[in-house]
């Protein structure tokens, strides 16, 4: 029931009021009649039950026909097609002219098309943007809620504040960035709350959610709040492309569920790419949402825990496009249902916590609404401040090379112009004279190649290209004091002590030509950009049969994904696959090592259609050879050939992994290789009939869970299948787990302590690495490596690393001087020093693969994805 008309002030209302019947959401507050109410068409007020995906569509619509403050936009749909909204509001009048509003903001986005005096006309004449973002962690449902009551609030009231906003402020709402996710947790926590209520008591079974829903990731587990900048997703893309099509000044993304209320300003490190006064600007919204709070008595946090340094949230990359932004976390809903019990016995409700955040948000439109010139000068000076940077600045321009893997060279060419990054190609070569690369840090002269791509700084989106290009990523200063003040502290503890956290809150360092694999270059003097053009789409990467149908066989060049990709496909439909382990030349075309051979005397006659298919759908290249006579080289008949088997993957799932980490194994096994497998539980592995598979993955996760959940007979299983020609692979904890006492699948062991160098013949513990960039050397003589360079960037993050194996191939190791980027501590690099990232370890007539890290951790390494495709392909074969 909706209160209409009361006047009491916002001081009266504490807690105790919340729950009166008849909930008042906003005191003083009037509203339309005619605009249904939330109750009136769920059937309860918000924050009384969990709301279904279709549910909010249902109401959101009807408020789209019932008002004219309403538009509601249906923009993508989710893996598991769910649609994905935004509810526009705002006043009638700014809805009649929405369309003038979007183009006269996009403007200010590009300096180049407005001046600072007609910016200035802009700001006084134009509504502001804001954004509101609601379950993008899919779980955390008071977001979810609070955007339902939201979208009411707007369109139906008649009160100061709101129509304040609406006159002012062109009102976003994504009603629900992760729709698959939210859908999974609800149908979850309805299914296992007890009572209407719930249970307050902690150690209620409805707090401890099963493992598919830990991760709030959308349908294939990928965390969409860290996928901003990777844009792996479909969910991620298509809110992105929103972003750039609506400009929001302001973007808040709301969560939970901390113990306190979290809201603006952010805490340290805050990306020194961003100008000064977004923390300015963060703060005035802050103090606003401060006020409102005080008026309630309610408890909040500014300034502690949340960061904006990495730039695949999203609160960080709406930032990187000239959005103030803030991630604002409630303390209810979410795994802790309809209510719990904090610890000094008060209670967290889903109603309260939804509550706070409507409350907050509001808060939030109203500074914007008050500061809209302020705001939208902001979002100007964004874009023009960061393109005068980039001529004092010390690189100019950053060039992608042509090299090997033409494929993924273009999908990182389309993945920068999603972000709205310009990128030119070269016609003709480019002499530079102080060119460096991500592994040889001296100037020298380079000569840029034709068909190079390049990314001048000097653009609008300067600052996100910088980001996500840079090579050395710096953080503020006095956060790095602070670091070391809680590190010292640190060391005057116990072992068993509680330590301080560190500050570092997610990895720091994701610069994209490494994570991509792909040879890159930046400059100190800007590239002549009239010896190219401008790219208006990305490049084209077409696959197909180079010379009709093959008389002899199919040659496929190994050094691409592409390949590996068609590999796959082809195996698993029961095509016969050989692959070359050493280069050959036919028809006066090198194969390198690593090549496949697909011989038509060995396959049916479907082979002709279906791998000209295949290679169009996988964007292969495939020759055709009429003879099996090679020029140089190895023989196509060489007893060298091996002949790949077809992979029968089982990839273990549920606790003790982590669920990203599966996920991340599973979006590149089916998004990126179409590759079927079985995902099967770690706990029941002692009852499969392993004969089933001839490769089995073990995604990062708890080493000791792994041991525990096996048990003696699944361990025992596991090594007589190795033993019997299986392939076991191990990413990160996965691998620990074969280290452990008791499983000793092989020679490696897990490194946890190194020598102390202030304490001689003692040790300490390897210091965790807050996931920074290193160099490490590849033997690419070795199968896993085929078609790689002899250097390679890998990702490290923990205090765990691996020894190098006697008995096995160390495939990628590091070596003096493998720091690239990121933060490290004074011990980093010597700890690392003859430690191992990637070995292969015969063990009978199978093998154990052994990754230190990640190699697809959140779904964005792509310049690994055919090393651990190796694995899966071709070891079965040796």
């Amino acid at each position: 029931m909706t209160m209409i008309g009361r006047t009491l002030p916002l001081t009266l209302f504490c807690c105790h009021a919340l729950l009166a019947q008849g909930y008042e959401w906003l005191p003083g507050a009037t509203y339309d009649p005619n605009i249904p109410t939330p109750q009136s068409v769920l059937g309860y007020e918000v924050g009384d039950y969990l709301t279904d995906h279709h549910q909010m569509l249902d109401y959101v619509r009807r408020l789209d026909e019932a008002s004219e403050r309403v538009q509601v936009v249906k923009f993508g749909r989710s893996v598991e097609r769910r649609d994905m909204v935004l509810v526009i509001i705002s006043s009638s009048a700014n809805m009649a002219r929405l369309e003038q509003i979007r183009s006269t903001i996009a403007r200010l986005a590009d300096p180049r098309t407005a001046s600072r005096e007609q910016m200035e006309a802009i700001a006084r004449d134009t509504p502001a943007i804001g954004w509101m973002n609601y379950a993008n962690d899919g779980g955390e449902t008071a977001a979810f809620e609070a955007g339902i009551q939201m979208a009411y609030q707007l369109a139906a009231g008649t009160d100061g504040l709101t129509n304040k906003i609406l006159a002012n402020v062109v009102t976003i709402l994504n009603m629900a960035h992760n729709p698959d996710s939210h859908q999974t947790f609800v149908t979850w926590m309805k299914a296992n709350t007890i009572g209407h209520t719930g249970t307050a008591d902690p150690n209620a079974s409805e707090h401890e959610g099963q493992w598919f829903i830990s991760s709030d990731g959308n349908h294939y587990l990928i965390d969409t709040n860290r996928d901003a900048f990777a844009l792996s997703q479909p969910e991620t893309r298509a809110v992105a492309e929103m972003l750039r099509h609506w400009n929001p000044q302001v973007w808040i993304d709301n969560h939970g569920e901390p113990n306190e209320y979290h809201f603006a300003p952010f805490t340290a490190p805050m990306n020194l790419n961003y100008p000064d006064s977004l923390r300015r600007w963060a703060t005035e919204i802050g103090r606003n949402c401060a006020r409102y709070f005080d008026q309630y008595g309610w408890t909040y946090v500014k300034d502690e825990v949340y960061d904006l340094y990495y730039p695949g949230y999203w609160d960080s990359y709406p930032a990187f496009n000239g959005a103030v932004s803030a991630t604002y976390e409630t303390n209810g809903g979410g795994w802790k249902g309809m209510s719990w019990e904090k610890p000094d016995g008060t209670l967290a409700t889903l109603r309260i916590a939804t509550h706070a955040h409507v409350i907050a948000d509001l808060a939030t439109l109203e500074t914007l609404a008050d500061k809209r010139a302020d705001f939208l000068r902001y979002f100007y000076e964004f874009f023009a401040s960061g393109m005068e940077e980039a001529d004092q600045e010390q690189f100019k321009s950053y060039i992608l090379l042509p090299g090997s893997d033409s494929g993924r060279l273009a999908d990182l060419v389309e993945l920068l112009m999603r972000h709205r990054i310009e990128v030119y190609r070269t016609e003709r070569p480019i002499a530079s004279a102080d060119a460096q690369t991500y592994f040889d840090r001296t100037s020298r002269q380079m000569e840029i190649p034709a068909g190079s791509f390049v990314i001048p700084m000097n653009q609008p989106m300067k600052r996100l290209a910088k980001v996500l290009l840079e090579p050395d990523p710096q953080m503020e200063e006095s956060f790095l004091r602070e670091v070391q003040a809680r590190r010292a502290r640190n060391k005057k503890l116990g072992e068993r002590s509680r330590k301080e956290r560190l500050g570092f809150y997610d990895v720091t360092a994701w610069s994209l030509p490494l994570t991509y694999g792909i040879s890159a270059a930046f400059t100190e003097t800007a590239v002549d950009l009239r010896q190219g053009r401008r790219l208006d789409s990305p490049p084209d990467s077409k696959g197909g049969v180079n010379g009709g149908s093959a008389r002899y066989a199919y040659l496929i060049q190994w050094g691409d994904d592409a390949g590996a990709r068609l590999a796959g496909r082809l195996l698993q439909e029961d095509y016969r696959v050989a692959m070359a382990p050493e280069k050959f030349e036919n028809d006066g075309r090198i194969f390198p090592k690593g090549s496949l051979i697909v011989r038509v005397e060995r396959n049916p006659e479907s082979l002709h259609q279906r791998i000209g298919e295949l290679a169009r759908e996988s964007g292969a290249t495939v020759y055709t050879a009429d003879s099996a006579w090679n020029e140089k080289g190895l023989s196509m008949g060489s007893r060298k050939v091996v002949d790949l088997e077809k992979p029968r993957i089982l990839v273990l799932t549920n606790e003790p992994t982590f669920a990203v980490s599966f996920g991340s194994v599973y979006s590149l096994l089916e998004q990126r290789y179409g590759l079927r497998f079985t995902a099967g539980r770690a706990e029941s592995l002692s009852r499969f009939d392993l004969t089933r598979y001839n490769v089995i993955v073990a995604p990062h996760g708890s080493a000791n869970g792994y041991k525990r959940l096996l048990g003696e007979s699944g361990i025992s299983s596991l090594k007589g299948w190795i033993e019997n020609g299986g392939t076991f692979i191990g990413l990160k904890g996965g691998a620990e787990f074969t280290t452990l006492k008791d499983v000793e699948l092989t020679d490696v062991r897990t490194i946890s302590e190194v020598n102390d160098a202030e304490a001689e013949g003692s040790q300490k513990p390897v210091e965790s690495i807050p996931g920074s960039l290193f160099r490490t050397q590849l033997n690419n003589d070795h199968y896993l490596a085929f078609g790689y360079p002899e250097e390679i960037a890998v990702q490290m993050q923990g205090s765990r690393l691996l020894s190098a194996s006697k008995n096995g191939a160390n495939v990628a190791r590091f070596g003096e001087d493998s720091f690239l980027m990121g933060h490290r501590w004074e011990g980093t690099e010597k700890a690392l020093q003859g430690s191992v990232y990637l070995a292969d370890v015969p063990v009978g007539r199978g093998h154990v693969i052994l990754f230190a890290d990640d190699p697809t951790f959140r779904a964005y390494w792509r310049g690994l994805d055919r090393i651990f495709c190796s694995a899966l392909l071709f070891s079965t074969a040796y």
